[in-house]
């Protein structure tokens, strides 16, 4: 069944109108792609490895996808997480970090602060064929190997997510 999204106004509200995934954005409206930054009770990011049939196969990045028709930015965020790697985010553990408005899309970016150090993870074999968890220090090594907007947004988050690291790693009880 064909992906529908919802076209927004300017201020990211629902216009009514819809489009199939991967028909153009027409001009005046938005669609809303989110990612989402996981970081476990020990202070890693998890980065999940795009599948070689997708844009920017086999390279790295955070959870990240399409918002759906009828969905809000978070219901969209909790459904990818939940759909590429089995993680169920609990609504305390769960914010928006930013939301920045390109030429056609929206991106929100979501952290995600998982209670556990090594959370079991159910991947989408159509959409993630691998995962790591890797220290906030790690991450510059990996820029070569990651989607271009994942180190664009990485880099755009970077202060909250390294401290919401931080501070994870730093409270080992959590």
């Amino acid at each position: 069944m064909a992906e529908l999204w919802d076209l927004r106004d300017e201020f990211e509200q629902p216009t009514g109108k819809q489009i199939t995934r991967g028909e153009p954005i027409p001009p005046g409206y938005w669609h809303i792609v989110v990612t989402i930054w996981t970081v476990t009770a020990d202070g890693r990011l998890l980065l999940t490895r795009r599948h070689p049939d997708k844009h920017w196969a086999l390279l790295w990045e955070s959870t990240a996808g399409s918002v759906q028709a009828g969905e809000s930015s978070r219901e969209g965020a909790l459904r990818e997480l939940r759909e590429e790697t089995g993680l169920r985010a609990e609504e305390e553990r769960f914010r928006l970090l930013s939301s920045e408005r390109t030429d056609r899309l929206f991106l929100d970016s979501y952290l995600y602060l998982c209670p556990e150090k090594e959370p079991a993870l159910r991947l989408q074999p159509e959409e993630v064929v691998e995962a790591r968890f890797i220290s906030p220090g790690e991450i510059e090594d990996w820029f070569p190997k990651m989607a271009p907007p994942a180190v664009a947004r990485f880099r755009h988050d970077r202060a909250e997510i390294e401290a919401a690291a931080a501070a994870c790693a730093g409270n080992r009880e959590t």
